[in-house]
């Protein structure tokens, strides 16, 4: 039998020193692009997680930006510049509360789309109050009126941060869609 299959390499002219270094290397080629592939897939899976932390990040900033307005709209000085100014401002971060809605409903799995829409809905509710007591105040006058010395309260939003925040950290439930 061992016979037949060294007549079979001679007949091809190859020794089976020859064949050994032939399938020693078709081998490594195949091991080198398995490990290429590999590597390829591995790097895309950490791209696309740089990519979901990106737009987690710009969609809680979002929300950050939406619940700094009470404080914007209550140091207003009463000029028309100004109240233009912070109209166009708020109707922008509006705007980017409704893009991050959107995409994060298209792409974030359900359980973050639901938890960050609450987290808007919760800082809607409190900044959107608290920006309508704003525009009612007195405009401020001199620089020592600027410092409000507290914070507007944040609890429902707070609260609703942390949940978002802990439905984006999941490592196995967050995986982006796309």
């Amino acid at each position: 039998m061992s016979g037949s299959g060294a007549a079979t390499w001679s007949a091809l002219g190859w020794s089976a020193s020859d064949w050994a270094v032939i399938v020693g290397a078709v081998a490594a080629a195949i091991v080198a692009a398995l490990v290429a592939v590999g590597g390829y897939f591995a790097q895309q899976r950490i791209a696309r997680r740089e990519r979901r932390h990106t737009v987690y990040a710009e969609a809680l900033r979002a929300v950050e930006d939406y619940l700094e307005a009470p404080y914007l709209v209550a140091r207003h000085d009463g000029s028309a510049t100004t109240r233009q100014a912070l109209v166009q401002h708020i109707s922008e971060v509006q705007s980017r509360l409704n893009y991050y809605c959107g995409l994060l409903r298209l792409h974030a799995p359900k359980h973050v789309h639901k938890t960050y829409d609450a987290y808007v809905a919760a800082a809607r509710k409190e900044a959107g109050a608290q920006m309508t007591a704003a525009w009612q105040s007195k405009p401020v006058k001199r620089d020592g009126d600027v410092p409000r010395g507290t914070g507007f309260p944040r609890d429902g939003s707070s609260a609703a941060r942390e949940r978002v925040i802990s439905a984006m950290k999941h490592p196995i439930l967050a995986r982006w869609r796309v």
